[in-house]
């Protein structure tokens, strides 16, 4: 800002001084021309005036005379010439070149003329140029150092302003602002403060809000786990075992989603990937899944490696799959299939349907917030789900339009198990090539319920 006003200031002035030192010196030099003139055209009329006495005393006219004229002009050489009866008197300095000559016919027969040298009337124009030069000098030099007391009076201000709001948004404590004398900068200042104070209110009341909500949401879901944790323990019934022990997972995850959301805006640095066995998470996902697919009449099928582990967090790559798989029963139709593809460096989640597909004109608009394909929709889940991948350092890719097809590009972590090509069918009929698990079933795995440290470990077989 500094620079700027320097520079649009010094160019100002520089402009000014020569539009209007250009006409100025062309008239000081026709000036001094005029008062060079003026001055040689008077020595003329004094020399004839004293001539003309001499001639009519009846006296000579002798170089003496001239002389003492000529030497009367001490900052100006000038060479005088009287012209009477044929005889020519001259006094002065040998004019040479000369360039400025007057000549003044007398009334008594003589002319006189007198001529000023060239280094004279050169002398005199060079110090009219010196003058103009000094005073465009002088003019440039008064407006720099009023550009430099400018430019420092706004871009103090500026600079503190600039200050100001790096410390609102970093939340530092800000203490009342100093007036700069700058009307329009104090304004924007205030105004500053004044939006500052209500975002502050406004987060601690969003924060305020959220440990509320984390605190009346956790109370409940702690007492409902507890109840379907008895209920696990004394059902005799398989199909009750089995949805009680869904049910919990549910609760689980739901209570995770909770914490992350409310924490995510308290966060200071992204979250830290981890292994996560995506077998896992898909087999979850089947679990949860598949009785809305066979209450719609649709099938659920996901095929995915023995052994397929991932860089990213369980938690969000667990919403991502369930939204795509949520997003695939609302707006797709037929057999919804999920299927990873993996080599030693990445691992590709591809979810497609045998649905119409996605309409050409939302294209990959799809990802965009408050897009949806129905009216209903809100048009927030793909756009959470991307970035909930793309903080794991994935990609969320719409692969293809008809049938629709989202790929969910992870980067692949060594395998704790046998890295074996054998793939799990989960949701379809066994097949020869690739193995199977029925609609529903789940892999052993130790269960912790939300993030008060309680840990469950559930003997998965079947209770007689």
């Amino acid at each position: 800002m500094r620079t700027r006003v320097l520079q649009a200031t010094v160019i100002t002035v520089i402009l000014t001084v020569l539009l209007l030192g250009i006409p100025l010196a062309y008239s000081w030099l026709q000036l001094t021309d005029q008062n060079l003139t003026a001055r040689a055209t008077s020595i003329a009329n004094e020399v004839s005036t004293t001539t003309e006495k001499r001639i009519s005393d009846d006296r000579p006219i002798d170089r003496a005379l001239l002389q003492q004229t000529a030497d009367s002009q001490p900052d100006l050489a000038v060479h005088i010439t009287v012209t009477y009866e044929g005889r020519t008197i001259e006094a002065g300095p040998d004019p040479g070149d000369s360039t400025k000559v007057i000549s003044t016919p007398g009334t008594s027969g003589q002319n006189v003329t007198v001529t000023i040298t060239r280094a004279d009337v050169r002398a005199h124009t060079a110090s009219a140029a010196v003058l103009i030069i000094v005073a465009g000098l002088a003019a440039i030099s008064i407006g720099v150092s009023v550009a430099l007391w400018q430019a420092q009076r706004i871009s103090a201000p500026l600079a503190r302003l600039t200050r100001r709001a790096e410390e609102m948004g970093s939340g530092r404590a800000r203490g009342p602002w100093r007036p700069s004398g700058i009307s329009e900068i104090d304004t924007v200042a205030e105004e500053l403060t004044n939006s500052g104070a209500q975002l502050t209110e406004r987060l601690e009341a969003e924060s305020r809000l959220a440990s509320d909500a984390s605190h009346q949401l956790r109370t409940p879901l702690t007492a409902l786990s507890m109840r379907l944790d008895e209920i696990l323990a004394t059902s005799s019934e398989e199909w009750v075992r089995d949805e009680a022990r869904i049910s919990l997972e549910q609760i689980d995850r739901l209570t995770e989603v909770v914490h992350d959301l409310i924490n995510a805006p308290r966060a200071s640095q992204r979250r830290t990937p981890g292994v996560v066995e995506l077998r896992t998470v898909l087999t979850q996902q089947s679990e949860e899944w598949s009785p809305a697919y066979r209450a719609a009449g649709r099938e659920l099928r996901i095929q995915v490696p023995r052994a397929a582990a991932v860089w990213g967090s369980t938690g969000p790559l667990t919403q991502v799959v369930a939204t795509l798989v949520e997003n695939s029963l609302t707006h797709g139709g037929g057999r919804t299939l999920v299927k990873v593809r993996r080599n030693d460096k990445s691992t590709v989640v591809e979810i497609s349907d045998e649905g119409r597909g996605i309409d050409p004109a939302l294209g990959k608009r799809v990802f965009e917030r408050s897009v949806s394909g129905r009216t209903s929709g809100t048009g927030v889940g793909l756009a959470l789900a991307r970035t909930l991948v793309e903080d794991d350092g994935g990609r969320l890719e719409l692969l293809s339009e008809q049938p629709a097809t989202f790929g969910v590009f992870l980067i692949s972590a060594p395998d704790e198990e046998s890295t074996e090509d054998e793939d799990t069918v989960l949701g379809g009929e066994r097949s020869d090539e690739l193995g199977s698990l029925p609609q529903g079933a789940v892999l052993p795995r130790r269960r912790r319920l939300g993030h008060g440290g309680r840990t469950h470990a559930r003997d998965e077989r079947s209770h007689s």
